[in-house]
């Protein structure tokens, strides 16, 4: 069991760090469209592995609140934002339905249960990374059960939005595993650096849209 803890932590290791280079790659390439296409890509690939790898890790071998957060928040950015360009100005299935309040359940019944254990856990990592999460699920269920006319033609800003996080997210739980002398602001300082980046590509994005 250990040497597959070992493994499994040697895999997420490595495609997580891969994943951080691969996605800055595609982030700083948005203007050339194919590129941008092959490397979001190829970080979509690298996040299913490291996604699915901290799963096995949270519920096969030890469970951070702060990491299972992340990892929540991380694989649904990624797979929503992927989603989202995929669709368009189309509505979302139900298996997109699905999908997010599968999220957001996970995200809420998680954090309930790490309250009645009385676990080491940082509020002020937790809390505004699970709010990060509730943000993107619940504007995905909101804009499909009532707003879906009115939000359809911002599908590219949705898309920069999620895949950003899910970049970030990935950031966070580097350096605050590398870096955990400074936490909580190893983990927060990537944040707030990330929303700067989204608001900065939305807004070049909307100035460019603008009649």
């Amino acid at each position: 069991m250990a040497l597959l803890h070992k493994l499994n932590i040697i895999v997420h290791v490595l495609f997580g760090t891969i994943a951080l280079l691969i996605g800055l790659i595609a982030l700083v390439n948005q203007n050339r469209p194919r590129r941008h296409i092959r490397f979001g890509r190829y970080f979509l690939y690298l996040l299913s592995v490291v996604v699915g790898t901290a799963f096995l890790g949270t519920f096969f071998f030890r469970s951070t609140p702060f990491l299972l957060m992340l990892t929540l928040l991380s694989g649904y950015g990624g797979y929503s934002g992927y989603r989202t360009v995929r669709r368009r100005e189309r509505p979302a299935t139900p298996y997109d339905i699905v999908i997010a309040v599968g999220a957001l359940l996970t995200g809420l019944l998680y954090l309930a249960y790490v309250q009645q254990a009385d676990s080491n856990w940082s509020p002020a990592v937790v809390y505004p990374t699970l709010s990060a999460l509730v943000l993107i699920t619940g504007y995905d269920l909101v804009k499909h059960i009532w707003l879906f006319d009115r939000l359809k033609t911002w599908w590219l800003y949705e898309h920069i939005y999620k895949l950003c996080s899910a970049y970030n997210a990935i950031v966070s739980a580097f350096t605050g595993t590398v870096l955990p002398q400074f936490k909580p602001y190893s983990q927060i300082l990537p944040t707030v650096l990330c929303l700067l980046v989204i608001a900065y590509f939305i807004r070049k994005r909307a100035v460019r849209l603008t009649p």
